[in-house]
Protein backbone atom coordinates (compact mmCIF):
# COMPACT_ATOMS: atom_id res chain seq x y z
CA UNK A 1 0.00 0.00 0.00
CA UNK A 2 1.41 3.39 -0.96
CA UNK A 3 2.23 5.76 1.86
CA UNK A 4 -0.28 8.33 0.60
CA UNK A 5 -3.02 5.70 0.90
CA UNK A 6 -2.67 5.70 4.68
CA UNK A 7 -3.94 9.26 4.81
CA UNK A 8 -6.88 8.25 2.63
CA UNK A 9 -7.88 5.64 5.21
CA UNK A 10 -7.51 8.18 8.02
CA UNK A 11 -9.68 10.63 6.06
CA UNK A 12 -12.24 7.85 5.52
CA UNK A 13 -12.38 7.21 9.28
CA UNK A 14 -12.73 10.92 10.03
CA UNK A 15 -15.63 11.28 7.61
CA UNK A 16 -17.35 8.22 9.06
CA UNK A 17 -16.81 9.42 12.63
CA UNK A 18 -18.17 7.03 15.25
CA UNK A 19 -20.47 5.33 12.74
CA UNK A 20 -18.83 1.93 12.41
CA UNK A 21 -20.63 -1.21 11.25
CA UNK A 22 -24.09 0.13 12.00
CA UNK A 23 -25.86 -2.69 10.21
CA UNK A 24 -29.32 -1.81 11.50
CA UNK A 25 -28.87 1.80 10.42
CA UNK A 26 -27.74 0.73 6.96
CA UNK A 27 -30.76 -1.54 6.62
CA UNK A 28 -32.81 1.57 7.34
CA UNK A 29 -30.95 3.47 4.62
CA UNK A 30 -31.64 0.67 2.17
CA UNK A 31 -35.32 0.75 3.11
CA UNK A 32 -35.37 4.51 2.53
CA UNK A 33 -33.69 4.00 -0.84
CA UNK A 34 -36.41 1.57 -1.83
CA UNK A 35 -39.08 4.11 -0.90
CA UNK A 36 -37.36 6.70 -3.10
CA UNK A 37 -37.10 4.21 -5.95
CA UNK A 38 -40.81 3.49 -5.71
CA UNK A 39 -41.56 7.22 -5.69
CA UNK A 40 -39.59 8.10 -8.84
CA UNK A 41 -40.10 4.91 -10.85
CA UNK A 42 -42.79 6.42 -13.04
CA UNK A 43 -41.46 9.98 -12.96
CA UNK A 44 -37.70 9.79 -13.55
CA UNK A 45 -36.85 6.22 -14.61
CA UNK A 46 -33.34 7.25 -15.70
CA UNK A 47 -32.50 8.09 -12.10
CA UNK A 48 -33.14 4.48 -11.11
CA UNK A 49 -29.68 3.70 -12.48
CA UNK A 50 -28.13 5.33 -9.42
CA UNK A 51 -29.79 2.84 -7.05
CA UNK A 52 -27.53 -0.17 -7.81
CA UNK A 53 -24.46 2.06 -7.50
CA UNK A 54 -25.63 3.26 -4.10
CA UNK A 55 -26.39 -0.30 -2.96
CA UNK A 56 -22.87 -1.49 -3.77
CA UNK A 57 -21.41 1.56 -2.02
CA UNK A 58 -23.37 0.65 1.10
CA UNK A 59 -22.10 -2.92 0.88
CA UNK A 60 -18.48 -1.87 0.41
CA UNK A 61 -18.52 0.59 3.31
CA UNK A 62 -20.27 -1.91 5.56
CA UNK A 63 -17.91 -4.75 4.66
CA UNK A 64 -14.73 -2.72 5.16
CA UNK A 65 -15.95 -1.81 8.63
CA UNK A 66 -16.92 -5.43 9.31
CA UNK A 67 -13.46 -6.64 8.30
CA UNK A 68 -11.70 -4.02 10.42
CA UNK A 69 -13.83 -4.73 13.47
CA UNK A 70 -13.38 -8.49 13.23
CA UNK A 71 -9.60 -8.24 12.93
CA UNK A 72 -9.19 -5.65 15.68
CA UNK A 73 -11.70 -7.32 17.98
CA UNK A 74 -10.58 -10.94 18.14
CA UNK A 75 -7.07 -12.39 18.46
CA UNK A 76 -7.88 -15.60 16.57
CA UNK A 77 -9.42 -13.66 13.68
CA UNK A 78 -6.42 -11.31 13.75
CA UNK A 79 -4.11 -14.26 13.13
CA UNK A 80 -6.26 -15.60 10.29
CA UNK A 81 -6.26 -12.19 8.63
CA UNK A 82 -2.61 -12.64 7.72
CA UNK A 83 -3.72 -14.87 4.84
CA UNK A 84 -5.56 -11.93 3.29
CA UNK A 85 -2.47 -9.72 3.02
CA UNK A 86 0.29 -12.30 2.78
CA UNK A 87 3.38 -10.76 1.26
CA UNK A 88 2.19 -7.19 1.81
CA UNK A 89 4.85 -5.03 3.44
CA UNK A 90 4.05 -2.62 6.25
CA UNK A 91 6.44 0.32 6.38
CA UNK A 92 7.45 2.72 9.12
CA UNK A 93 4.88 5.30 8.03
CA UNK A 94 2.07 2.86 8.78
CA UNK A 95 3.68 1.89 12.10
CA UNK A 96 3.75 5.57 13.04
CA UNK A 97 0.05 5.95 12.27
CA UNK A 98 -0.73 2.89 14.40
CA UNK A 99 1.39 4.25 17.24
CA UNK A 100 -0.58 7.50 17.11
CA UNK A 101 -3.83 5.48 17.08
CA UNK A 102 -4.78 6.93 13.72
CA UNK A 103 -4.95 3.50 12.07
CA UNK A 104 -5.33 -0.12 13.08
CA UNK A 105 -4.25 -3.38 11.49
CA UNK A 106 -7.92 -3.96 10.78
CA UNK A 107 -8.08 -0.69 8.86
CA UNK A 108 -5.06 -1.72 6.82
CA UNK A 109 -6.47 -5.12 5.85
CA UNK A 110 -9.97 -3.78 5.20
CA UNK A 111 -8.66 -1.24 2.71
CA UNK A 112 -6.21 -3.64 1.08
CA UNK A 113 -8.56 -6.46 0.08
CA UNK A 114 -10.77 -6.26 -3.00
CA UNK A 115 -14.54 -6.13 -2.54
CA UNK A 116 -15.50 -5.94 -6.20
CA UNK A 117 -17.12 -9.37 -6.53
CA UNK A 118 -19.41 -11.50 -4.38
CA UNK A 119 -17.21 -14.61 -4.55
CA UNK A 120 -14.22 -12.62 -3.34
CA UNK A 121 -16.23 -11.09 -0.51
CA UNK A 122 -17.41 -14.48 0.68
CA UNK A 123 -13.86 -15.85 0.51
CA UNK A 124 -12.60 -12.99 2.69
CA UNK A 125 -15.34 -13.43 5.27
CA UNK A 126 -14.85 -17.20 5.29
CA UNK A 127 -11.15 -16.68 6.00
CA UNK A 128 -11.99 -14.51 8.99
CA UNK A 129 -15.02 -16.48 10.21
CA UNK A 130 -14.67 -20.14 9.30
CA UNK A 131 -17.75 -21.62 7.64
CA UNK A 132 -19.18 -18.17 7.06
CA UNK A 133 -21.63 -19.24 4.34
CA UNK A 134 -23.21 -21.79 6.66
CA UNK A 135 -23.39 -19.27 9.49
CA UNK A 136 -24.99 -16.73 7.16
CA UNK A 137 -27.73 -19.20 6.25
CA UNK A 138 -28.52 -20.04 9.87
CA UNK A 139 -28.03 -16.72 11.67
CA UNK A 140 -30.92 -15.05 13.46
CA UNK A 141 -31.22 -11.99 15.74
CA UNK A 142 -29.31 -12.75 18.92
CA UNK A 143 -30.98 -10.62 21.56
CA UNK A 144 -29.91 -11.83 24.99
CA UNK A 145 -33.45 -11.54 26.33
CA UNK A 146 -34.72 -14.01 23.71
CA UNK A 147 -32.16 -16.77 24.30
CA UNK A 148 -34.82 -19.15 25.61
CA UNK A 149 -36.58 -18.90 22.24
CA UNK A 150 -33.50 -19.71 20.15
CA UNK A 151 -33.15 -20.76 17.42
CA UNK A 152 -35.36 -18.13 15.86
CA UNK A 153 -36.21 -18.25 12.13
CA UNK A 154 -33.12 -17.46 10.02
CA UNK A 155 -32.79 -14.00 8.53
CA UNK A 156 -31.93 -15.43 5.11
CA UNK A 157 -34.96 -17.28 3.74
CA UNK A 158 -33.38 -18.29 0.41
CA UNK A 159 -29.58 -18.19 0.46
CA UNK A 160 -29.03 -19.14 -3.18
CA UNK A 161 -31.50 -16.53 -4.42
CA UNK A 162 -29.86 -13.86 -2.28
CA UNK A 163 -26.37 -14.66 -3.54
CA UNK A 164 -27.55 -14.78 -7.16
CA UNK A 165 -29.13 -11.35 -6.75
CA UNK A 166 -25.98 -9.93 -5.16
CA UNK A 167 -23.85 -11.24 -8.02
CA UNK A 168 -26.29 -9.61 -10.43
CA UNK A 169 -26.10 -6.36 -8.44
CA UNK A 170 -22.32 -6.17 -8.79
CA UNK A 171 -22.62 -6.96 -12.49
CA UNK A 172 -25.15 -4.15 -13.01
CA UNK A 173 -23.09 -1.71 -11.00
CA UNK A 174 -19.96 -2.51 -13.02
CA UNK A 175 -21.73 -1.83 -16.31
CA UNK A 176 -23.29 1.40 -15.05
CA UNK A 177 -20.02 2.81 -13.70
CA UNK A 178 -17.56 1.63 -16.35
CA UNK A 179 -19.57 1.56 -19.56
CA UNK A 180 -22.04 3.68 -21.52
CA UNK A 181 -24.59 1.06 -22.56
CA UNK A 182 -27.06 2.07 -25.23
CA UNK A 183 -29.71 -0.33 -23.99
CA UNK A 184 -31.33 -1.06 -20.65
CA UNK A 185 -28.95 -2.65 -18.15
CA UNK A 186 -31.63 -3.96 -15.80
CA UNK A 187 -35.38 -4.15 -15.66
CA UNK A 188 -37.11 -1.82 -13.22
CA UNK A 189 -38.95 -4.80 -11.75
CA UNK A 190 -35.57 -6.36 -10.94
CA UNK A 191 -34.50 -3.48 -8.71
CA UNK A 192 -36.67 -4.37 -5.66
CA UNK A 193 -35.14 -7.86 -5.70
CA UNK A 194 -31.62 -6.40 -5.67
CA UNK A 195 -32.57 -4.05 -2.85
CA UNK A 196 -34.06 -6.86 -0.76
CA UNK A 197 -30.99 -9.05 -1.29
CA UNK A 198 -28.69 -6.24 -0.17
CA UNK A 199 -30.76 -5.55 2.93
CA UNK A 200 -30.92 -9.22 3.88
CA UNK A 201 -27.18 -9.72 3.38
CA UNK A 202 -26.29 -6.68 5.51
CA UNK A 203 -28.61 -7.73 8.32
CA UNK A 204 -27.47 -11.36 8.31
CA UNK A 205 -23.79 -10.42 8.13
CA UNK A 206 -24.24 -7.91 10.94
CA UNK A 207 -25.66 -10.56 13.25
CA UNK A 208 -22.98 -13.03 12.16
CA UNK A 209 -20.32 -10.54 13.25
CA UNK A 210 -22.11 -10.01 16.56
CA UNK A 211 -22.17 -13.77 17.08
CA UNK A 212 -18.46 -14.05 16.28
CA UNK A 213 -17.41 -11.24 18.60
CA UNK A 214 -20.02 -11.11 21.35
CA UNK A 215 -22.31 -14.13 21.24
CA UNK A 216 -25.43 -12.10 21.95
CA UNK A 217 -26.40 -8.53 22.73
CA UNK A 218 -28.93 -7.04 25.16
CA UNK A 219 -32.12 -5.59 23.75
CA UNK A 220 -33.38 -3.70 26.80
CA UNK A 221 -31.75 -0.81 28.64
CA UNK A 222 -31.45 -2.93 31.78
CA UNK A 223 -29.62 -5.57 29.79
CA UNK A 224 -27.29 -2.97 28.28
CA UNK A 225 -26.57 -1.57 31.74
CA UNK A 226 -25.64 -5.02 33.01
CA UNK A 227 -23.32 -5.71 30.07
CA UNK A 228 -21.65 -2.29 30.42
CA UNK A 229 -21.05 -2.93 34.12
CA UNK A 230 -19.55 -6.36 33.38
CA UNK A 231 -17.28 -4.88 30.71
CA UNK A 232 -16.10 -2.21 33.15
CA UNK A 233 -15.41 -4.83 35.81
CA UNK A 234 -13.30 -6.82 33.35
CA UNK A 235 -11.31 -3.73 32.33
CA UNK A 236 -10.73 -2.78 35.97
CA UNK A 237 -9.40 -6.26 36.73
CA UNK A 238 -6.85 -5.86 33.94
CA UNK A 239 -5.98 -2.41 35.27
CA UNK A 240 -5.32 -3.82 38.74
CA UNK A 241 -3.11 -6.56 37.33
CA UNK A 242 -1.13 -4.04 35.27
CA UNK A 243 -0.81 -1.72 38.25
CA UNK A 244 0.65 -4.56 40.32
CA UNK A 245 3.27 -5.15 37.62
CA UNK A 246 4.20 -1.48 37.60
CA UNK A 247 4.42 -1.32 41.40
CA UNK A 248 6.87 -4.24 41.31
CA UNK A 249 9.32 -2.39 39.05
CA UNK A 250 12.73 -1.96 40.70
CA UNK A 251 13.34 1.53 41.99
CA UNK A 252 9.81 2.82 41.47
CA UNK A 253 8.32 5.14 44.09
CA UNK A 254 5.40 3.05 45.34
CA UNK A 255 3.87 5.84 47.41
CA UNK A 256 3.94 8.24 44.48
CA UNK A 257 2.38 5.59 42.24
CA UNK A 258 -0.46 4.98 44.70
CA UNK A 259 -1.07 8.70 45.10
CA UNK A 260 -1.09 9.17 41.33
CA UNK A 261 -3.47 6.25 40.84
CA UNK A 262 -5.85 7.55 43.50
CA UNK A 263 -5.91 10.92 41.75
CA UNK A 264 -6.57 9.19 38.43
CA UNK A 265 -9.48 7.19 39.90
CA UNK A 266 -11.02 10.40 41.22
CA UNK A 267 -10.57 12.05 37.82
CA UNK A 268 -12.04 9.07 35.95
CA UNK A 269 -15.10 8.88 38.20
CA UNK A 270 -15.74 12.60 37.92
CA UNK A 271 -15.27 12.57 34.16
CA UNK A 272 -17.66 9.63 33.72
CA UNK A 273 -20.20 11.36 35.96
CA UNK A 274 -19.94 14.55 33.93
CA UNK A 275 -20.59 12.73 30.67
CA UNK A 276 -23.45 10.67 32.11
CA UNK A 277 -25.05 13.78 33.62
CA UNK A 278 -26.61 14.37 30.20
CA UNK A 279 -29.15 11.71 31.16
CA UNK A 280 -29.17 12.32 34.91
CA UNK A 281 -31.98 10.37 36.54
CA UNK A 282 -32.65 8.30 33.43
CA UNK A 283 -32.20 4.57 32.85
CA UNK A 284 -29.31 5.24 30.45
CA UNK A 285 -27.15 6.83 33.18
CA UNK A 286 -25.45 3.59 34.36
CA UNK A 287 -24.75 2.56 30.78
CA UNK A 288 -23.14 5.87 29.80
CA UNK A 289 -21.20 6.10 33.06
CA UNK A 290 -19.79 2.58 32.83
CA UNK A 291 -18.99 2.94 29.14
CA UNK A 292 -17.03 6.16 29.63
CA UNK A 293 -15.23 4.83 32.70
CA UNK A 294 -14.26 1.67 30.79
CA UNK A 295 -12.82 3.81 27.99
CA UNK A 296 -10.73 5.75 30.49
CA UNK A 297 -9.59 2.52 32.15
CA UNK A 298 -8.37 1.21 28.79
CA UNK A 299 -6.41 4.42 28.27
CA UNK A 300 -4.92 4.10 31.75
CA UNK A 301 -3.88 0.51 31.07
CA UNK A 302 -2.07 1.71 27.95
CA UNK A 303 -0.29 4.39 30.00
CA UNK A 304 0.82 1.88 32.62
CA UNK A 305 2.01 -0.58 30.00
CA UNK A 306 4.05 2.26 28.55
CA UNK A 307 5.75 2.62 31.93
CA UNK A 308 6.45 -1.11 32.01
CA UNK A 309 7.97 -1.12 28.54
CA UNK A 310 10.04 2.02 29.02
CA UNK A 311 11.30 1.55 32.57
CA UNK A 312 15.07 1.83 32.57
CA UNK A 313 16.02 0.25 35.88
CA UNK A 314 15.11 -3.36 35.08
Amino acid sequence: MRRSSYQQIIDWNVRRGDQRRLGIELVGQISALRAEVDAIAGIAPLHLQFAPIRLVTILEVFLREVIAELIDGDDAIFERAEKLVKGTKIDLAFAAHVDRRELTIGDFVAHTVSLSAVDGIMSILDTLIGGFAGKLQAVHPRWTEEMEKWPLPPIVADYNAMMTSLARLFEVRHVLTHELPTGTVFDSEELPVLIDATSTFVEATDWSVIEALSGSVPQTQIGMNIVAAEDLRSEEEELEATLEQVSALPGIDGDALQELQAAWVDFANRHASLLASQVEGGSMYPHLWAGEKASLVRDRITQLKGILEGWWDR
